[in-house]
């Protein structure tokens, strides 16, 4: 059976980073206008991206809601919290950008070689 892809090879990582800005202002700040796909221009492949922030620990799901774990808090505080009130799709030359998909890269290929797929 093939190997599960690292986001980066399967998925936009930039995405992934969306659904944790979106779902950390849903459901932490309380923003009033706060969607967890506010940042995405499409919902297609959202299944991809959330089974990606979860792999990588920074969402799980707890009695069938999604929430925000310390390590996607703290990804959220650190790179995307300034970040523009833009589609994903153009964040790409925001400052902390590159450097929280390094990150998230990193988290996803140490959870893949710590948990491999079956």
């Amino acid at each position: 059976m093939p190997q599960a892809h690292a986001p980066h090879e399967a998925i936009s990582p930039v995405h992934v980073l969306a659904l944790v800005r979106g779902l950390v202002e849903e459901t932490v700040t309380a923003e009033p206008r706060a969607d967890r796909y506010r940042y995405f221009k499409s919902l297609f492949g959202t299944d991809l991206h959330e089974a990606a922030a979860i792999r990588c620990g920074l969402l799980e799901r707890t009695n069938g809601a999604l929430h925000a774990t310390s390590t996607g808090l703290d990804l959220y505080e650190r790179h995307l919290r300034h970040l523009p009130d833009m589609a994903a799709n153009y964040w790409h030359d925001q400052p902390h950008v590159a450097d929280a998909v390094t990150e998230l890269n990193d988290i996803y290929d140490q959870a893949v070689t710590e948990t491999p797929t079956t």
